[in-house]
């Protein structure tokens, strides 16, 4: 019987993507990801790439309730 189970990536689409996912995908602190998605300074900008790739490849949003 095959394992139709939608993958990891699949499932948090589903659910709604939070800077948790985005931290734990790029690698970086929650705190690092705010920087980032707010443009603060003294980011390194290899840290930043990170942060970006994994928010286009988790589809995050950010919450307009959550400002």
């Amino acid at each position: 019987m095959e394992d139709h189970s939608p993958s990891k990536a699949l499932r948090v689409r589903r659910q709604s993507v939070t800077i948790k996912h985005v931290a734990a995908e790029a690698g970086v602190s929650l705190q690092t990801v705010s920087r980032v998605i707010n443009n603060e300074p003294n980011v390194r900008p290899q840290v930043q790439e990170r942060v970006h790739a994994a928010v286009a490849k988790l589809g995050y949003v950010p919450s307009l309730a959550a400002r």
